[in-house]
């Protein structure tokens, strides 16, 4: 099989001098494993005696796809080759070896004397520990003297499915120094199922008839099954799509959102939902305005600062600071969590004296405190139904209107819904699931369901005067 000229193009950018890490994504069934598998076979044919090809997949039973690929394009003559059920290997017989490893990060503290790791299907790693892995790769390449170079392929699914995943932000090619090459074909979200649309980010289809079809049948049932549907934009489009029932909202009905005009706030004061952060979280404010127009704000711990918390939340280098300069995002310097004192000053004033708050029960004492007992607060308690409750109050607010978002506060919200998952109960019940040691910043999106049931609340109460303020 001959290189089409998609891969003949990427092969050149990879391998070039001045590129030290590559990468390629692109829908399954697009010769992938087969390209990675050339890559090797090229490579160990030149290497030195003393070199060695890594070949990194998430087990050795996955990366004997590419390793078998391998060996029928090298053949059997000059070559010695280890295939068990825990080691794959090829020696040659005038020196150089391709070695194959699973997804561990101790695999790759000790590369040495090694030109090239291929990287097959990193979107499969982080169960086995992909971006310890991935920190691993990059730091060898520092080492004095080290040729070392990485090429990347595969699809974004199963687990970069968001903007904050490091395989997701290597692909996409955000924040890429000039010694970074990266290529990723996906499909757009709005026409996701557009014919010429598909056969764009699918280039072997147009040479392989029974590809054709087979996109043609998984979209026919793509159409009419969400869950296919799902599947079909994860795979076939590369645009990764979790399991419906785990997401929040949907990111295309949010993307509408986003577009409408932004209400104004029509002199009114804004139902405000907080949630206040422990430990490494942060603290958020979400304001609703009987309009429907959001904005929101949040408070970050200052300890670490705020670039050692994009490198452990493994966000794309730069984000969270782009939050701060924005003024949407403040830091509390010095300080390991930002006391509730901050974040209150932070809502009176970016938008006065709210109309009415609700906060997560838990935290009920330190805001109390907070407001020195001169406001009525509404705390909600994380239980099935009334997070359920406010769940369907923020999906109608999305997908049916009014709300609508002011510019300033697109990035925040977005970035924190990304992160944010739920789970359903037997009864239909739903909630939001808190990520575990505080390295998803979905604080924001729990201020924002806070906001929206009490939103909706209000709303359906005979209109006239509400005395929520002082007490």
């Amino acid at each position: 099989m001959e290189l089409f000229p998609f891969q003949r193009r990427f092969i050149k950018a990879a391998t070039s001098p001045t590129t030290m890490t590559a990468a390629l994504s692109l829908p399954r069934g697009n010769g992938k494993s087969w390209l990675a598998a050339r890559i090797c076979a090229d490579a160990l044919q030149s290497i030195a005696p003393h070199e060695e090809i890594v070949l990194m997949a998430a087990s050795i039973e996955q990366a004997r796809i590419v390793f078998r690929f391998v060996r029928s394009m090298l053949g059997e003559a000059g070559y010695r080759y280890i295939d068990s059920a825990t080691r794959a290997g090829i020696t040659k017989q005038k020196g150089g070896r391709l070695r194959v490893v699973g997804s561990n990060g101790k695999t790759a503290m000790g590369l040495v004397n090694t030109p090239l790791v291929v990287a097959d299907e990193p979107g499969s790693w982080e169960i086995n520990g992909g971006q310890l892995l991935h920190d691993a790769i990059e730091t060898a390449m520092g080492k004095p003297g080290s040729p070392l170079r990485a090429i990347y392929i595969g699809t974004l699914a199963p687990m970069a499915t968001d903007e904050s995943h490091w395989w997701h932000g290597l692909a996409t090619g955000v924040n890429h120094a000039p010694h970074v090459h990266a290529v990723c074909l996906q499909g757009d979200p709005e026409r996701w199922d557009q014919w010429p649309e598909i056969l764009r980010v699918n280039p072997l289809a147009k040479h392989f008839p029974e590809l054709r079809e087979k996109l043609k049948i998984e979209r026919a049932e793509a159409r009419h099954d969400p869950r296919l549907k799902a599947r079909f934009l994860s795979y076939r489009l590369n645009l990764p799509s979790e399991d419906q029932n785990r997401i929040l909202l949907r990111p295309d009905e949010w993307r509408a959102a986003l577009k409408r005009t932004p209400a104004p706030t029509e002199g009114e004061a804004p139902i405000v939902g907080l949630d206040l952060g422990a430990n490494r979280a942060w603290s958020a404010a979400v304001a609703l305005w009987p309009s429907g127009r959001c904005e929101a704000i949040a408070y970050a711990p200052g300890l670490p600062d705020i670039a050692d918390q994009e490198r452990r939340d493994r966000v794309q280098r730069g984000r969270y600071q782009a939050l701060v300069d924005a003024g949407r995002l403040r830091v509390a310097d010095g300080l390991a969590y930002p006391p509730p004192a901050l974040l209150w000053g932070f809502v009176l004033e970016s938008w006065g004296w709210p109309a009415h708050i609700v906060a997560d029960r838990f935290a009920a004492p330190r805001l109390l405190d907070a407001t020195e007992h001169r406001a009525a607060i509404e705390f909600r308690r994380t239980l099935w139904s009334e997070s359920a409750e406010d769940i369907r109050a923020l999906r109608r607010l999305v997908a049916d209107g009014p709300l609508s978002v002011a510019p300033e506060s697109a990035a925040l919200l977005t970035a924190s819904l990304q992160v944010a998952k739920v789970e359903n109960d037997k009864s239909g019940n739903v909630r939001m699931i808190k990520n575990v040691n505080n390295c998803g910043r979905d604080d924001v999106a729990a201020a924002l369901i806070l906001g929206a049931g009490a939103w909706q609340r209000l709303a359906s109460r005979p209109r006239g005067p509400v005395y929520l303020g002082m007490t």
